[in-house]
């Protein structure tokens, strides 16, 4: 009765079945779904992919595998820039890739770059320290700011910007020459000291000064071992008016002298957080009648490290400062470059040049289109480029895919059968043949 149960021909047929049903691949029968691992740094993070909301982070979100399709992935969290990535690796079936966000802070500071014309105005900044335009200022906070510029001979320029964060603001300064204005014409014995006109800094003796506002204006003359002259001298419409300036010895009640001299010149000197100053080719600044005791010196200069010290000043005595500047690591002209890999360790190319394994961080790299590449045994090479504005952060973040064939996978990709299948055709051929028996 058994053996009847089961001719010969429906043996056959039902063997015939369960070889189509062991041959045909995975992805007739169902879907097959690869994973991306989202994590995010911080955490709690939302993750959007291809536009669809998918979780938060931590989050595993399941993807078709098997598919060219460019898989995109977005993660936000209030605070931070919007993170995202484009992933156009096949993603095997079964298969996780991992993907780690670091989420950088949203800036609360922003860039404020003055320039004037003619240039060489002073600029403050909420009438803080001055400094020669054109000039860039750096991780000015959010907000509204005033900005003042001054020459001699020209109007004041004041203006309100808004700093937006990580942007940067631009104001250019056209100055209006002073009308109805006359000129100082100032010299000195010994030449060469330096002379202030309403406590600004007009140049060194011998020299004239044009376009002053008629009236009443201060003059001051120094020069380093000698007193200040000092004096009040009124203007008239159109008349030049001489100044002259006898410095005598400095006594022995006056102040010290503090002379400074940078390589490269064209540094800004500030005393005490008091404006002294710039440093010029072939003549150092001469800083007079400094109070006897201990002063705070501090230099800056456009992509130079700022240097600080303190410097002791004695009663009629000259004090020399010469400082060496030092490059800064990051012009103002650059940015930096945050490069990360998954995995890690890949070796990191920009323009043709090894800059180190990821994850790092590349400094100095000037504004202008670049090209780079991410390079790991055993992985594909991804290329692409980029391009820096002056000041940014750029992060970069590249999912590495491998050269290796896919576990699980036939020589021409296709899916092997399911091991559920492969058991269960094993129970059918052993149920037929102990039938048979």
């Amino acid at each position: 009765m058994m053996r009847e149960m089961f001719p010969l021909g429906r043996s056959v047929y039902l063997l015939a079945i369960v070889f189509i049903i062991f041959l045909t691949p995975v992805s007739a029968q169902q879907t097959q779904m690869g994973y991306f691992e989202v994590k995010s740094n911080p955490q709690g993070a939302d993750v959007i992919v291809n536009g669809a909301f998918a979780g938060e982070t931590p989050v595993i979100v399941p993807v078709s595998a098997m598919t060219t399709n460019a898989t995109m992935i977005r993660v936000m969290i209030q605070g931070f820039q919007i993170w995202e990535q484009t992933y156009n690796q096949t993603v095997q079936s079964g298969g996780m890739i991992p993907v780690m966000a670091v989420l950088v802070p949203v800036a609360t500071t922003g860039t404020l770059e003055v320039s004037s014309s003619p240039s060489g105005a002073m600029v403050t900044v909420d009438n803080g320290n001055g400094q020669m335009a054109p000039w860039t200022y750096h991780n000015l906070p959010t907000g509204t700011h005033l900005i003042s510029l001054v020459m001699m001979g020209y109007e004041p320029f004041v203006r309100t910007v808004e700093i937006h964060p990580g942007e940067t603001a631009k104001v250019a300064a056209n100055l209006t020459i002073r009308t109805g204005s006359g000129t100082f014409e100032i010299s000195s014995d010994p030449g060469g000291a330096m002379a202030y006109v309403d406590g600004v800094y007009a140049g060194t003796t011998n020299l004239v000064v044009g376009n002053i506002p008629p009236g009443r204006h201060e003059v001051k003359v120094s020069r380093a071992g000698y007193d200040d002259y000092l004096e009040w001298v009124s203007v008239q419409n159109q008349v030049i008016t001489p100044v002259y300036a006898s410095l005598h010895p400095a006594s022995g009640a006056s102040g010290g002298f503090i002379v400074v001299t940078t390589e490269p010149p064209g540094a800004t000197v500030f005393l005490d957080d008091q404006y002294q100053g710039l440093t010029e080719t072939g003549r150092p600044l001469e800083i007079s009648n400094v109070s006897p005791g201990s002063h705070r010196i501090y230099i800056t200069s456009r992509n130079y490290e700022d240097f600080e010290a303190m410097v002791m000043a004695t009663a009629g005595v000259i004090t020399p400062v010469t400082v060496q500047m030092d490059p800064s690591p990051m012009p103002q002209a650059c940015g930096l470059v945050m490069v990360s890999s998954d995995p890690a360790g890949a070796d990191i190319i920009v323009d043709g040049q090894l800059k180190g394994t990821t994850p790092a961080t590349v400094e100095a790299v000037c504004s202008a289109k670049h090209t780079y590449s991410i390079k790991l045994d055993g992985y594909q090479e991804y290329n692409s480029s980029f391009e820096v504005i002056p000041g940014q952060v750029l992060q970069i973040n590249t999912a590495l895919t491998s050269d290796t064939k896919a576990a699980g996978t036939t020589s021409n990709g296709v899916p092997w059968p399911s091991p559920i299948l492969i058991v269960l055709t094993l129970a059918i051929i052993g149920f037929y043949y102990v039938r048979k028996i």
